[in-house]
């Protein structure tokens, strides 16, 4: 067994590793380890094996640092320097890029220290494989799971499937940068909600498939998938977060499900082929940058129910923006340099005395009167009394364009964008007047003598 000291290095290690875990496999990553955990200073190596030495529940084990071997099919020891091999702390480096399979032994029982980030990064690694009586790994079709199958900790780089469905049993997963796989369908299990970060960072996915059970598309979850054509959406899904689907090159028609209420930073920026997006009503919030720099973009219509627009939200971007008037720009300064957001604004209160409010806020609207009497041929406005922050705070100024009016018998009473009732023969008609952003109503009977 040879010794060689080298200050410092499980620490830079610990980092890479880490680092590599955190963008590539995200959920997975976050396993705890002991608190009692500690490194010594030295680098021993035995074979073809470096390995440090760590304090662990059960004594001394060897965490594996590098192999210098050039078997492509590898079997870990159980033991180096006779200590238990518990872990692989790093990255395999140097003439190890080659490895194809990997066996790991029973003493290595879970993913600590970012296990499932250090095979991943193998590029030819196509097959994972424990023992049967692994204690808490599992293995099956070559890609590598907890023992009860409740998560994915590693996924291959170079397993040539072309899709992949994630058992029902799947609650957390990993499968950053696998070169071949096509087709992924998420996990079905009720517990799994989200895509995870960074799932399929870089990989070469061309179709997703998301079951109802997910109702948020992680951050960075597709970030530069530049093959991604197609998304069948969880209509479930509410929330897209913030580097989504960034630089997903491929994608070129997208239509978001009714369900989505939160378009997240940078959600599809640098989508530079993406030709159309469809964004539901009953969209809040459309985030900084989330459209930057998405040059085949031609036309986007605004749904009404859209209150926030981020800053540079469609900077970059010559489509034709089609929004709600009450929609305010608003100039802000960011670091010298110019730039606009858009939000939600209404105008209410007394005659003379009228604030400005963002429509968000508004938690009630009521009519000033349920009916009104019209003689044919004569005009009177609808007054709608507006509610802030459960505050009463008087009449909507109509010039806010924030209500849509309707009247179901324009024979007998029309009405105009701003509420203006006109009486045109006998009868009775009812007028309904709408919130665009929620889409809440209420009825106004009118009276026409």
């Amino acid at each position: 067994m040879k010794k060689t000291t080298k200050k410092s290095r499980a620490i830079i290690g610990c980092l890479l590793s880490l680092s590599l875990c955190l963008r590539s496999l995200s959920v997975p990553c976050a396993a705890a380890e002991p608190e009692d955990e500690v490194y010594t200073d030295e680098e021993y190596t035995d074979g073809d094996y470096r390995y440090f030495l760590m304090k662990w529940q059960e004594g001394k084990v060897a965490s594996i640092t590098d192999y210098t071997g050039t078997e492509t099919k590898l079997f870990i020891p159980d033991t180096l320097g006779g200590y238990p091999v518990k872990e692989i702390h790093t990255i395999f480096s140097g003439n190890n890029k080659n490895i194809t399979e990997i066996h790991l032994p029973n003493s290595i029982d879970g993913p600590m220290n970012g296990l499932g980030g250090t095979l991943c990064s193998l590029p030819e690694l196509s097959a994972i494989q424990v023992n049967d009586d692994n204690p808490g790994l599992a293995s099956r079709d070559g890609v590598l799971y907890s023992k009860d199958f409740s998560t994915i900790w590693a996924y291959p780089a170079a397993k040539t499937d072309a899709s992949y469905v994630m058992p029902d049993t799947v609650e957390h997963f990993g499968l950053s940068g696998n070169k071949f796989l096509k087709e992924l369908t998420f996990s079905s299990n009720e517990h799994c909600t989200s895509t995870s970060e960074a799932v399929c960072f870089g990989s070469s996915l061309e179709k997703v498939i998301m079951p109802p059970n997910i109702t948020r598309v992680d951050n960075e979850s597709f970030e530069n998938c530049k093959n991604l054509k197609e998304i069948q959406w969880s209509e479930n899904t509410t929330s897209i977060g913030h580097f989504a689907f960034y630089g997903c090159s491929s994608l070129t028609d997208v239509k978001l499900p009714p369900s989505v209420v939160h378009l997240d930073a940078a959600a599809f920026a640098y989508c530079e082929n993406l030709r159309s997006i469809e964004l539901p009503y009953g969209l809040k919030i459309i985030n900084s940058s989330a459209f930057l720099d998405d040059t085949a973009l031609k036309t986007v219509t605004i749904p009404d129910s859209v209150t926030n627009i981020g800053q540079d939200a469609f900077r970059e971007c010559p489509a034709k923006i089609k929004k709600a008037p009450y929609l305010k720009r608003e100039a802000i300064n960011d670091g010298g340099r110019k730039t606009y957001r858009y939000r939600a604004k209404i105008k209410a209160g007394k005659k003379g005395k009228k604030k400005t409010y963002l429509a968000k806020n508004i938690t009630q609207f009521q009519a000033d009167k349920d009916s009104v009497k019209l003689k044919k041929g004569t005009s009177q406005s609808l007054k709608t009394i507006v509610y802030i922050k459960e505050k009463k705070v008087g009449a909507l100024d109509p010039s806010s364009r924030i209500l849509s009016f309707s009247s179901d018998n324009e024979k007998v009473a029309s009405v105009t964008k701003k509420g203006v009732v006109r009486g045109k023969k006998k009868g009775v008609a009812n007028i309904d007047v709408t919130l665009r952003t929620t889409g809440e109503s209420y009825p106004v009977k009118v009276r026409v003598t």
